[in-house]
């Protein structure tokens, strides 16, 4: 009968292990590959519980960086309308403010004009009364030269007219020189005859003077 040494040796199965990295065979024990340092093992998955986290955690930043994103719009909206606004405000001001200056200006030039003209009809009004009192004191004058003998009445009136292109409108005339008619006389045709006076007005000092004749 044969007998075996204890301490004779087993043979252990030889380890025969394809790379699925590099395709290089190997009887190396351990778990890596010799040849490209990969894992002889396949790769684990990663847990749903790990993907769903960092599949919430992508949907959580791209939620913000949506939000972040659309507020950043609607404040730059908001700021350009908000600056829009002011324009159209500043616009409706400056037309208003320049549209009120412009009616202050006209009723200020309406107003200068109409004072103007008011002024011009009383200086017509005043020449006109002292071509009225010039009247009245020849008519006196020529009466009492009819009591004196000198001249043929009776005296019925006196009628003034500017003489030389002289006007009681021009305004801008200080003296005006008037031949006054002393009319004593209707004819048969119905003119007036008469005594002649002639008469300078001076408009800046109201005074006036007269002699019979031309």
């Amino acid at each position: 009968m044969n007998e075996k040494n204890a301490d004779d040796s087993v043979d252990e199965p030889v380890l025969n292990r394809v790379c699925r990295y590099c395709s290089v065979q190997s009887t190396a024990s351990g778990s890596f590959c010799p040849n490209c340092g990969k894992p002889f093992g396949k790769k684990t998955a990663p847990s749903p519980k790990i993907l769903w986290t960092v599949i919430t955690a992508v949907v959580v930043v791209l939620g913000v960086l949506a939000i972040v994103f659309f507020t950043q719009q609607e404040a730059t909206k908001r700021a350009a309308d908000d600056a829009h606004a002011s324009q159209v405000a500043a616009a409706s001001s400056a037309a208003a403010s320049s549209s009120a200056a412009g009616a202050a200006a006209s009723a200020e030039v309406v107003a200068a004009a109409s004072a103007a003209a008011a002024s011009e009809e009383t200086e017509r009004a005043v020449r006109n009364v002292y071509v009225s009192e010039l009247e009245a004191s020849i008519e006196k004058d020529a009466k009492a030269r009819v009591k004196q003998g000198t001249l043929t009445g009776p005296i019925k009136r006196v009628s003034c007219t500017p003489t030389g292109g002289g006007s009681l409108d021009d305004l801008t005339s200080l003296t005006t020189t008037f031949e006054c008619i002393a009319v004593n006389e209707t004819n048969k045709d119905k003119t007036e005859s008469g005594y002649v006076f002639t008469s300078t007005m001076n408009w800046d000092e109201a005074t006036y003077s007269w002699h019979l004749g031309r």
